[in-house]
């Protein structure tokens, strides 16, 4: 009687551990990268939208943060294209 409700017992338990591990489903997970910044979001504030602007719109006033004053210790950045 103790020997097959043991048996039983492993059984069970065999058969809820591999019923957790997946049991060889598609188990696949997308990670996605969150996008990176664009290149010309770096220079201020809202100097990338107006770089992205529609060549034909209307000119707008430049505000005080628009373009960041040049760093010189800065580590060079290259420019595409060069």
């Amino acid at each position: 009687m103790k020997r097959s409700l043991f048996t039983g017992a492993a059984i069970v338990a065999l058969a809820v551990g591999l019923s957790a591990c997946g049991g060889g489903g598609n188990n696949d997970v997308a990670v996605t990268q969150p996008p990176s910044a664009k290149f010309e979001d770096q220079f201020g504030a809202s100097f990338g939208m107006a770089f992205r602007a529609d060549p034909n719109t209307e000119a707008r006033d430049i505000a005080s943060g628009d373009i960041i004053a040049p760093n010189l210790t800065a580590e060079p950045v290259t420019l595409q294209g060069s």
